[in-house]
């Protein structure tokens, strides 16, 4: 749509979706490439409660309205409204109230929309001149639109024939004229072109509409197609209303975006002292007070790059969850790659210690870094004791560079993921709320739209339920012009979204319960969490099975998992065999003894064991990665 509108010259396109305004994110991409200015905007269901005092919002009739965007503080004020018509007048469809738009209509240009607008019905109703004058009185602009918009209204026998249409969308053109209004003509568009318009038929009936059927022309017009269409107004005022006040009305709008550019990260006071300190001191204990040259450059340069770019804050509040959730009993895994990060393994987010594969002793802190080609984790290296005091030393070391953290300049935002155990996933996110205070921490919303699959079934039950026999080409067009589209909303399963203490939430979404469920817990940004994800900070709270399963195991054998050492070698040899268990493989029906060993268990992963039979730490770790998915 946007693409069209730019090809065809035009100025500027309005974003007018009904209640939502989640195609806000690819319109202003779109926008970006194309080179034209977007007008950010809402169909909204509106409901008249100045007229009485013991008004109930889920018995009145609703109206559409347009509201359009005209700058920044418009925007937020829109972004109040549709969080209020989501989270306090939703029923059956998100509503406003006129007494909000009063409230936040700074910024904001309202329209009377469609036949379904309380303009329209007001004089279809033959309302007296007086109210339709007070209705009309309180939006910027009217508007009229193509007759076929409307033919529903003759076939329906509201109307008699198309004269009335036009003589409405005269009434409406002399009314603008009396109380010095805009008028503008508008296509009311649902779709690209005129043979598109099945695509609204099949999704309408595949959500079981009753009258899926009944559909009007709303595509996208061109100006000689619209000039044509109001030609009965006389050809100066199909001029004025077609080209000449909808362009008064996109002077009247700055170009903005949707959300704030520049990323918005919450703030705690001394975070970046905390995090050098930490880390320092926390060298200093497992390697000595001179801290070998290779540890203090690895730290510098992480400590340089997560200061200098405002991270603080990020490894700070992932430092105080995990402190919390250990002190609670409870196991922390981190995923992903926070593992890369050195500062990380030292302030306790990480139990990864990403430095070369090394030796170090707990007792008199001597350390030796290992360089050999083909060894990448210090786990197996052989066991050693110190040569200085004697005691065994403690094998470490990963092997991953800062890069895979925070991309090559150090600048790249940190996405720090971490499994709590599903029995304290919600302290956690409470604890999150505690940090920072109510009204800034909310969970990432997700939208799903319909799949391919789905769209066959909508597609095909549509042709089937009609006995059309069609084309397989045809069937596919179908297909296609139904996958993408919105279909529900939803919640990340841990994702938390932090606002900082300065903003409010509104500065960057609205907000809204996952799927519209009323009586849902939680409350979820309304854009998808990917499109705000540089904006603000996303936390990743997820709940997992295995630090639950530890600590249980834990309390079952008395034995703190912490303690235990990596690589032993009865352990190791679950991998590639049977034996340390005591049974044979025809006991368990597996070569290998992973069946309760996470990611490890599957058939698909025990066969990459059986072909590989790994005898060392480093092989554990490439074939989990590459049992997890592409490029990994």
């Amino acid at each position: 749509l946007v693409k069209r509108a730019a090809e065809w010259g035009h100025e500027a396109i309005a974003i007018t979706d009904h209640g939502v305004v989640q195609a806000y994110p690819g319109a202003s991409a779109t926008a970006a490439k194309c080179k034209i200015k977007i007008i950010y905007g809402v169909e909204c269901y509106l409901i008249d409660d100045t007229i009485s005092d013991n008004f109930d919002y889920k018995k009145v009739n609703s109206y559409h309205a347009i509201i359009l965007v005209q700058n920044t503080v418009g925007l937020k004020n829109l972004y109040k409204l549709v969080s209020q018509s989501h989270l306090k007048y939703y029923y059956k469809k998100p509503r406003i109230t006129k007494s909000m738009v009063m409230e936040h209509r700074e910024g904001l240009l309202l329209g009377t929309a469609c036949e379904a607008g309380e303009l329209y019905k007001a004089i279809l109703q033959d309302m007296s001149e007086e109210e339709i004058h007070r209705i009309a009185s309180f939006y910027d602009y009217l508007e009229i639109q193509p007759l076929g918009n409307n033919q529903f209204l003759i076939d329906n026998g509201k109307v008699d024939s198309k004269e009335v249409l036009k003589d409405i969308n005269r009434k409406i053109v002399d009314l603008g004229e009396m109380i010095n209004k805009p008028v503008v003509a508008t296509c009311d568009v649902h779709f690209l072109d005129p043979e598109d318009e099945v695509f609204r038929r099949v999704l309408m009936a595949g959500q079981g509409y009753s009258d899926a059927d009944k559909q009007a022309p709303l595509y996208l017009r061109t100006t000689e197609e619209m000039l044509n269409e109001f030609l009965y107004l006389g050809e100066k005022k199909a001029h004025e209303v077609v080209i000449t006040n909808p362009n008064k009305i996109n002077d009247m709008i700055e170009q903005i975006a949707p959300i704030p550019e520049n990323t918005f990260p919450p703030k705690i006071d001394g975070a970046e002292d905390e995090i050098k300190e930490l880390s320092v001191s926390h060298a200093k204990t497992i390697y000595g007070e001179q801290l070998p040259e290779i540890v203090e450059e690895r730290l510098n340069k992480e400590l340089d790059s997560i200061i200098k770019n405002g991270f603080s804050v990020m490894y700070l509040i992932a430092i105080k969850l995990v402190k919390k959730s250990l002190s609670d009993g409870y196991l922390v895994g981190s995923r992903g790659s926070v593992g890369s990060s050195f500062v990380a393994y030292l302030t306790g987010i990480t139990e990864v210690n990403p430095l070369q594969p090394h030796y170090v002793c707990n007792n008199c802190r001597h350390s030796e870094f290992i360089f050999e080609e083909n060894l990448d984790c210090g786990y197996d290296l052989k066991d050693k004791v110190c040569p200085v005091c004697g005691e065994a030393l403690k094998k470490d070391g990963y092997d991953i560079p800062f890069e895979t953290f925070l991309g090559f300049n150090g600048d790249k935002e940190p996405d720090i993921d971490l499994n709590f155990s599903g029995q304290y996933q919600s302290v956690a996110h409470k604890y999150v709320e505690e940090l920072f205070g109510e009204g800034h921490v909310f969970r990432a919303g997700t939208i799903a739209s319909v799949a391919e699959k789905t769209a066959y079934g909508f597609a095909k039950g549509y042709l089937d339920e009609r006995g059309i026999v069609t084309t397989t080409a045809e069937l596919n067009r179908l297909i296609r012009g139904c996958t993408g589209v919105k279909r529900t909303t939803g919640q990340h399963p841990g994702g938390v979204m932090i606002i900082p203490q300065d903003k409010e939430i509104c500065d960057f979404t609205p907000i809204q319960y996952p799927a519209d469920d009323v009586d849902a817990k939680n409350i979820t940004t309304h854009f998808d969490y990917n499109f705000l994800h540089g904006s603000i900070l996303k936390l990743d709270i997820l709940g997992h099975d295995d630090p639950t399963t530890i600590k249980m195991l834990e309390e079952l054998t008395g034995i703190n998992a912490r303690t235990i050492t990596i690589g032993d070698p009865d352990t190791m040899e679950l991998f590639s065999s049977t034996r340390s268990l005591g049974v044979a493989p025809e006991d368990i029906n597996s070569e290998v003894g992973t069946l309760g060993i996470p990611e490890f268990g599957t058939k698909f992963v025990r066969q990459m064991l059986v072909e590989t039979r790994p005898k060392t730490m480093s092989e554990l770790i490439r074939i989990s990665g590459l049992s997890h998915g592409t490029n990994v």
